[in-house]
């Protein structure tokens, strides 16, 4: 497909970074040269490939270059650090990873702990950064590497994401490349998807590279921002269509961190139609970019942005209605589903529709399944467990997990990763939540057990809770209550700087809360109800 549409479009714009543009015919010849790079390495069919980058064009290339020799790309969070860097390195058996400078350090460390692991690229993300011994430089590969030759792709080549530890640690998820494309639909609904939807569309092609053209002539391409990160699936589902099903153009944000003001400049520049984001995480900091262009007499004009789309965490249908004020021709698509592969529905709003944040429309084939593991009739007020038809069957490397959250149910495989609802009798499904402890941060999964181990190391500690409390931008925050052991003192700083020394940042507590004994249960599980509502009835501690 990517080779098809670099075949009839070479010179249109296909990535785009800050200053630097990527056309399609670029793109594919960078991408050859790093996949004959990764062959010549040794790298064979099925070969795991990590790609530990933040947003950049490099990480399409990346992507493509990996499916070309049929290697499977694997997503890597760039914010874990060594031990849970090493554990996804260690559990998709990758045998090649590339990363960016400014990560180095620690992967270059972790790396030497994997068996396996033939291949190091780096991409300078810094500017000069010098290449150690025994890695190689991406620049040097995609300019200079013999390219490989077009080979023949099959359906069941795959891709592998890892969730971010909803059911427990991260788990690899398989997904097969021709199941995701039969699942994205026809040529026609996957462009109305991106926003032609009042268009006459009897003159787009199905095939996708004549559609590409079609487009490049009629200067009406899809052009998408993922403002998530593309580690995650949320950035590349609903961005990735623009490019891999319509020859049209990605353009990431160049900071370390999600600056919507940027994000404003981009829409501005490039005529973005489509973006991706992850709940209200996203949408407040963009919300109040608006507003805060407006108040300086400087509005954005965003009239080119048809969709925006989010998954994965909470976006609240007060803040839906105020983007419309800024984006009123836009589409609001809020969608539910896990990284399992399952879509249980969505919210699609138009300005002057009544938003809601729990309330979606059912995708096709999503069950409702109750105690007895049967599905669940419309309108009976109780909340069940949510199936949904998937692409993939399990988990890598967890066979128990994998019975647990994927079952066979009319000839067809679904997963029910343990997220509740319920089937209004109007049709409708209201969401009800995840039937697990897991926290969601901004998207981001957070297992409260992983936080509770690395604050119990602390000398100070004799027990503690992790668990999430709402919060207005974020959807959760990080929480936790600790127990301290006789006659020590700790601070909440400390606490958290000792999980973020530790762990990702993301996972450290943002409110700590010293109690005499943490409430648990009499079979020593713990009392998560008890334990906010200490926090709640408390002040916020230094």
């Amino acid at each position: 497909v990517f080779e098809g549409i670099a075949d009839a479009i070479p010179d249109a714009p296909a990535l785009a970074q800050g200053d630097r543009i990527t056309t399609w015919g670029e793109m594919e010849s960078r991408a050859s040269r790093l996949s004959g790079a990764m062959l010549d390495a040794g790298l064979g069919i099925q070969a795991r490939v990590a790609i530990d980058l933040r947003n950049c064009s490099e990480w399409m290339e990346s992507f493509f270059g990996t499916l070309k020799g049929r290697q499977v790309p694997v997503s890597i969070n760039y914010r874990y650090l060594d031990d849970e860097l090493a554990f996804l390195l260690e559990n998709s058996d990758s045998e090649a990873l590339i990363f960016h400078a400014s990560l180095g350090e620690r992967v270059v460390r972790v790396a030497e702990r994997i068996a396996g692991m033939k291949m190091l690229i780096q991409v300078d993300d810094i500017g000069g950064a010098p290449v150690p011994e025994g890695v190689l430089d991406y620049e040097t590969l995609v300019s200079g590497h013999p390219s490989a030759e077009r080979i023949e792709r099959f359906a069941d080549d795959i891709v592998m994401w890892y969730s971010g530890g909803t059911t427990g640690l991260p788990k690899g998820i398989l997904i097969p490349i021709g199941r995701s494309a039969e699942m994205s639909g026809s040529q026609e609904g996957r462009l109305r998807t991106l926003g032609r939807f009042g268009d006459s569309l009897d003159s787009i092609p199905e095939d996708i590279a004549e559609c590409a053209k079609v487009l490049w002539s009629e200067r009406s391409r899809p052009v998408a921002v993922p403002a998530a990160p593309l580690m995650h699936s949320t950035a590349i589902s609903y961005a990735g269509p623009a490019i891999f099903y319509c020859g049209g153009m990605v353009v990431t944000l160049g900071g370390k961190r999600f600056d919507a003001h940027e994000l404003l400049r981009v829409i501005e520049e490039h005529r973005v139609s489509t973006i991706a984001i992850v709940g209200d995480a996203f949408a407040v900091p963009i919300l109040r970019a608006f507003e805060e262009r407006v108040a300086k007499g400087m509005p954005c004009d965003a009239s080119s942005i048809k969709t925006v789309y989010s998954a994965g965490a909470v976006w609240s249908g007060g803040v839906k209605e105020q983007l419309f004020q800024h984006i009123p021709e836009a589409l609001l698509v809020d969608n539910c589903g896990s990284s399992e592969g399952a879509w249980y529905g969505s919210s699609i709003l138009r300005r002057g529709d009544s938003a809601s944040s729990a309330s979606f429309l059912p995708s096709p084939g999503v069950l409702v399944l109750g105690e007895d593991g049967l599905p669940m009739p419309p309108g009976t007020g109780q909340p069940g467990l949510l199936a949904s038809l998937t692409m993939t069957k399990g988990y890598h490397k967890d066979s128990v997990k994998t019975a647990e959250n994927f079952r066979f149910i009319g000839g067809e495989w679904y997963t029910t990763p343990g997220d509740l609802g319920i089937l209004n009798e109007d049709g409708s499904l209201t969401l009800v939540g995840r039937g697990t402890s897991v926290i969601n941060t901004g998207g981001e999964k957070v297992y409260p057990e992983e936080v509770d181990n690395v604050i119990k190391t602390m000398p100070e500690v004799d027990d503690c809770l992790a668990f999430g409390i709402p919060d207005d931008q974020y959807g959760q925050m990080v929480s936790a209550v600790v127990q301290l052991r006789s006659g020590t003192n700790l601070s909440a700083v400390s606490v958290t700087e000792w999980v973020r020394a530790r762990l990702a940042r993301y996972k450290a507590p943002r409110r700590v809360h010293f109690v005499d004994l943490v409430p648990r249960l009499p079979n020593g599980k713990p009392d998560y109800p008890g334990a906010r509502r200490l926090l709640e009835n408390s002040t916020p501690q230094a």
